[in-house]
C-alpha cells in the first residue's frame, strides 16, 4: 500500500483556516477590550483610616529634651483618588503618614503638619484630615509633694463607732510631666467618700489629682508613675469606756501586793478595735527602780496609746504610786567590782573604767533592808546591742541593770551607767 504524502504546514493555510481565525480574533479582542478599559477607565475615590504612632525618637526635638504631651497615636482620614479597577487593592499599607518633626523646636503647644503620601503613582492624595497634630511640647520635670486627703462627708461610721487617724500608704508621691506644668502645681489632693457608713476598717485606693492654687486640675502630670496606688486606710473604732490602769514592771518576787496607785483621770472615752477585746486603757509601764518611799509622779501622753484611742480632750494623764513608810531607803557604797559586763561585741575586749555613781539607793521594809549589804549588789551591763561592726572603740556609757543577791523583797532606785572601755 502506497504510503500517504504529509501535509505540509503553511502560514497561508493558517489564515485561511476558519477555526484558527476564530480564536485568534477572540483573543486579539480580548486584549484590545482590557487595553482600552484600562486606559479609559474612569476616576474614583476611596477614603482609608491610617493610623500615625507619635514618635520623636532622633528627632530635633528628641535632641532638645522636648517631650510630646498629647495622645501618642491617632487616626487619619486619607481620601484617594484613583483608576476604578485599582480601588479594590488599596490598602492602609499604600499611604504612609508622618509628623514633620523639624517643626518642633521650642516649647509650648504647637500644630505640627502630618505629611501624607503614597508608595505609588497610580495613586493620588485628594485630601486628608487632621492636617495637623495638637500637643503640647515640654522638657519633662520631676518633684516630690505632700498628699492631702479630704473627708467632705459630715460622718463615715455608724452610731456607737468612731473613725481613727487614717493612714496613708505613702505621705507623699512623686509628679512627673512638662516643667511649665509641674511648676503650677500647688497641691496634690483626693476626696474620700463612702455609699454607706462603716462599721469596720476600710483601705481604699486614692484617685489624686494635682491641683493648682485655684483648685483647678493641672493637666499632663503623672503621679508615681510605674509605681503601686497610694490608699489610706480608716480604722473604725467601737466607742466604749474604759478605766485608766497602768503596768508595774521587774517587781520584786517576795511582794505579795501592788502598791496604790491613783490617777489623775480615772476613766477615758475611747475607741478601740471591737474584736481587740480591750477592758482597761493601760496608759504605761511603772517600773520598781523609779518607785522610792512616798508619792511617786508619772505622767504619760495617751494621745498615742496603742491599739486605744481618747476621744476625750485631754493629752495626759498623771499617775502616782504611793509607796507606805512601812517601807525605808538605805544607801550603799559600790565600785567596779560589783559590775558584770555580758555579751562584748565578737573580736573586742573590755575595761570597766568607772561609775555615773558610787553610790545606790535600796529599797526595802525594815527588818529585811538591814540585811542587804554592799557585795548582794549586782551591776551588770549588756552589750547585746553593740554591733559587731560598728562598735565604737573608747570609753562609752552604758544603762545598767542592778540586783540585790539574796533579797526578793528590796530593789534598787534609781539610773545608773557604767563607762566600758572597748578596745581590740
Amino acid at each position: 500500500m502506497a504510503e500517504k504524502k504529509k501535509k505540509e504546514f503553511t502560514l497561508r493555510k493558517l489564515v485561511f483556516n476558519d477555526k484558527y481565525l476564530i480564536i485568534s480574533s477572540i483573543i486579539l479582542a480580548v486584549i484590545i477590550w482590557i487595553a482600552t478599559s484600562m486606559n479609559l477607565s474612569p476616576l474614583t475615590t476611596k477614603t482609608l483610616t491610617v493610623p500615625l504612632n507619635v514618635d520623636l525618637k532622633g528627632s530635633a526635638a528628641d535632641q532638645l529634651g522636648l517631650k510630646c504631651y498629647g495622645d501618642s497615636a491617632l487616626d487619619i482620614e486619607v481620601t484617594v483618588s484613583c483608576k476604578k479597577y485599582l480601588a479594590r487593592d488599596l490598602k492602609e499599607d499604600n499611604i504612609n503618614v508622618s509628623l514633620q518633626t523639624n517643626a518642633i523646636t521650642t516649647n509650648g503647644f504647637l500644630d505640627v503638619p502630618i505629611n501624607v503620601t503614597t508608595d505609588s503613582t497610580d495613586y493620588q492624595i485628594e485630601s486628608y484630615y487632621p492636617t495637623t497634630y495638637h500637643a503640647f511640647f515640654d522638657v519633662e520635670d520631676s518633684k516630690v509633694m505632700d498628699v492631702s486627703v479630704n473627708y467632705p462627708q459630715d460622718n463615715y461610721v455608724e452610731e456607737g463607732y468612731v473613725m481613727g487617724e487614717p493612714l496613708l500608704s505613702e505621705s507623699t508621691v512623686t509628679l512627673t510631666g512638662p516643667q511649665t506644668y509641674i511648676a503650677n502645681v500647688y497641691d496634690v489632693v483626693a476626696d474620700v467618700r463612702f455609699s454607706e457608713l462603716l462599721t469596720e476598717t476600710k483601705t481604699v485606693d486614692l484617685d489624686l489629682k494635682p491641683i493648682d492654687a485655684y483648685g483647678n486640675k493641672v493637666d499632663y502630670i503623672s503621679i508615681n508613675e510605674g509605681g503601686d496606688a497610694v490608699s489610706v486606710t480608716i480604722p473604725v473604732l467601737k466607742h466604749t469606756k474604759l478605766d485608766v490602769t497602768t503596768s508595774l514592771a521587774n517587781k520584786p518576787t517576795g511582794l505579795t501586793s501592788d502598791f496604790q496607785v491613783t490617777y489623775d483621770v480615772t476613766q477615758v472615752n475611747a475607741g478601740v478595735l471591737e474584736d481587740a477585746n480591750i477592758k482597761s486603757a493601760n496608759i504605761g509601764t511603772i517600773d520598781y527602780s523609779q518607785l522610792t518611799v512616798g508619792e511617786n509622779t508619772f505622767t504619760f501622753n495617751v494621745q498615742e496609746l496603742e491599739s486605744i484611742v481618747v476621744l476625750d480632750n485631754i493629752k495626759t494623764i498623771t499617775a502616782t504610786v504611793t509607796v507606805p513608810d512601812t517601807y525605808t531607803t538605805k544607801t550603799l557604797s559600790v565600785n567596779t567590782g560589783n559590775v558584770v559586763v555580758t555579751n562584748a561585741p565578737d573580736g573586742y575586749k573590755y575595761s570597766v573604767e568607772g561609775l555615773s555613781s558610787y553610790e545606790v539607793t535600796v529599797v526595802g521594809m525594815e527588818g529585811s533592808i538591814e540585811q542587804v549589804e554592799a557585795g548582794n549588789i549586782s551591776i551588770v551591763v549588756d552589750l547585746a546591742s553593740v554591733d559587731d561592726d560598728e562598735a565604737s572603740l573608747g570609753v562609752n556609757s552604758y544603762k545598767a541593770l542592778l540586783s540585790i543577791d539574796g533579797s526578793n523583797t528590796c530593789w534598787v532606785y534609781g539610773e545608773y551607767l557604767v563607762n566600758v572601755n572597748l578596745y581590740e
